[in-house]
C-alpha cells in the first residue's frame, strides 16, 4: 500500500495534467518525482493522459548523451496511423532499468517499473517525438543498447507487427553479427541522422493486419 502522501501527489498529479497546468515533460523530467516512477498508480495516470505532443522524459541532471528519437507508425500499406498509444522505456547510461541495479525484478519488473519510461499518441501523420538520452546496453553483456516500445490502437487492441526495440547504428555494440541477429529478430536500427553532440533517429514503424 501507498502513503497517503503519494496517493495524494499522484492523485494532484492527475489532475494538474487533465487541467493542462502541467505537461507529460515536466512531470517526467521532474527530479522530485522521480521516486513515483515504479509505481504502478502513477504510471497508470501518465498511460490514461497520454496524448500526441512532444515528450521528454530525462530530467536535466541525468547522464548521458541528449537524443532525439521521430517516429512514424503506418499501416502496412504506408497509411499514416492517428492516435495510436505508444508505451516505452529504456536503461540508463549504466544500463540499468532503476537508480540500484540493471534489472527491476526480473524482466517483468523492468517493463513495468522501468524508471526512464513515457506514453505518447500519434498525431494524424502517424508521428511521434521523444526527447530522451541514449541508453546503453546491459553491463557484462553484448547486448545493444535498445528502446523496447508497444503499441495500442485507440480501441485498446494491441498493434500487430510491432518491433519490440529500437536500436541505433552508431552504438559501439552494434556488430555486423549483432546487426544481423537484430534484424532476424524484427528490431527496427536507425542511423544518426544528428550530429555526435545532438543525435537523432528516425524509425519507420509498418504494423501489420491483425
Amino acid at each position: 500500500m501507498f502513503s497517503q502522501e503519494t496517493t495524494a501527489v499522484i492523485s494532484n498529479i492527475d489532475k494538474e495534467l487533465i487541467s493542462k497546468r502541467k505537461t507529460f515533460s515536466e512531470v517526467l523530467t521532474d527530479t522530485a518525482l522521480m521516486y513515483l516512477h515504479s509505481l504502478t498508480p502513477f504510471r497508470e495516470v501518465i498511460k490514461r493522459n497520454a496524448k500526441p505532443e512532444e515528450v521528454s522524459i530525462a530530467p536535466p541532471n541525468e547522464p548521458g548523451v541528449r537524443i532525439v528519437v521521430n517516429g512514424t507508425v503506418t499501416n502496412a500499406s504506408g497509411k499514416p496511423l492517428e492516435k495510436i498509444l505508444l508505451y516505452f522505456y529504456h536503461t540508463s547510461d549504466k544500463g540499468w532499468y532503476s537508480d540500484t541495479g540493471v534489472h527491476i525484478l526480473l524482466h517483468e519488473g523492468d517493463h513495468k517499473h522501468a524508471r526512464l519510461f513515457g506514453y505518447v499518441k500519434t498525431d494524424a501523420q502517424g508521428r511521434f517525438k521523444i526527447y530522451t538520452i541514449r541508453p546503453n546496453g546491459y553491463p557484462k553483456t553484448d547486448l545493444a543498447a535498445h528502446i523496447h516500445i508497444q503499441m495500442w490502437k485507440d480501441d485498446g487492441a494491441p498493434l500487430s507487427g510491432i518491433p519490440g526495440e529500437l536500436q541505433f547504428a552508431d552504438d559501439v555494440r552494434m556488430t555486423e553479427a549483432r546487426r544481423k541477429k537484430s534484424i532476424e529478430e524484427g528490431f527496427l536500427i536507425a542511423d544518426n541522422a544528428g550530429s555526435k553532440q545532438r543525435p537523432v533517429y528516425n524509425y519507420l514503424i509498418k504494423s501489420i493486419p491483425n
